[in-house]
């Protein structure tokens, strides 16, 4: 039996808390709201494999401001930009911990757009709260359709593959044979087009970085890591020598932008 809208409302915000939480290092309660959010922004996520149908996130905008100035240990207020990329992770995160757990086990969320909120009633909808000690209250607006895809009735977790690391737990078991593009990025600039056309054989192009300075190890465009450049096997190789936060990820997507 496919899980009800009501069911996928709770998981969704029951691991949204534990990502803000995560964030903050503060405890975040779910629990219902008494009033709609006022304001903010509206994450849509597809379902896809297993699920069917989109689950919409409405954030209300004092709550989503307070909480990117808190991530971000910003002093100002941030911009618009700054807390749909911390709205966006955090429904990222979320979703993937949420499709690591029966009966979501094998589908996959993708955030398909990010638009201004609207005031008005959506059929079904829930509201309710992430409240972070007294910190602050992230209002809520959910709705939707997920449902399993037809055939699909994941009552138990995928059985974790044969080589998975015994200290990786369950949730990681269902995505640890999933391949990710990795780059290290030696260095950055920017260039005139007249210098790019000049361009040829033996050309050097200044990246304005020492090379004892650390390189950069991305995994989808976002840092994860920085390291030493070393030989392995008469082969280059990086030597990690520092693990980006969650909070850094974010950080670095705006940098980046």
């Amino acid at each position: 039996m496919s899980p009800s809208p009501d069911a996928c409302f709770d998981r969704f915000v029951a691991d949204l808390s534990t990502v803000v939480s995560a964030l903050v290092d503060a405890p975040a309660m779910p629990g219902p709201a008494g009033e709609a959010p006022e304001g903010g922004w509206m994450i849509t996520l597809q379902g896809e494999q297993t699920l069917r149908g989109v689950l919409v996130v409405h954030f209300d905008r004092t709550g989503a401001d307070a909480l990117a100035k808190r991530v971000m240990g910003m002093e100002t207020e941030p911009e618009p930009d700054v807390v749909i990329d911390t709205l966006k992770e955090l429904c990222g995160q979320a979703a993937g911990s949420m499709v690591q757990e029966p009966p979501f086990v094998g589908g996959r969320f993708t955030i398909t757009s990010v638009e201004t909120a609207h005031s008005q009633p959506a059929p079904g909808q829930r509201l309710m709260q992430i409240v972070v000690g007294d910190i602050l209250a992230l209002r809520l607006r959910l709705w939707g359709d997920v449902a399993l895809a037809a055939g699909e009735n994941r009552s138990e977790p995928t059985p974790a593959p044969a080589a998975a690391p015994a200290s990786a737990g369950p949730k990681l078991d269902v995505i640890l044979d999933i391949d990710l593009p990795l780059v290290v990025r030696f260095g950055r600039t920017e260039l005139p087009l007249r210098s790019l056309t000049e361009l040829g054989p033996g050309s050097v192009i200044d990246l304005g970085r020492s090379p004892d300075d650390p390189v950069d190890v991305l995994v989808s465009g976002q840092i994860i890591a920085r390291g030493e450049v070393v030989i392995v096997g008469g082969n280059y190789g990086v030597r990690i020598t520092d693990v980006s936060s969650a909070t850094e990820r974010i950080r670095s997507m705006e940098i980046d932008r």
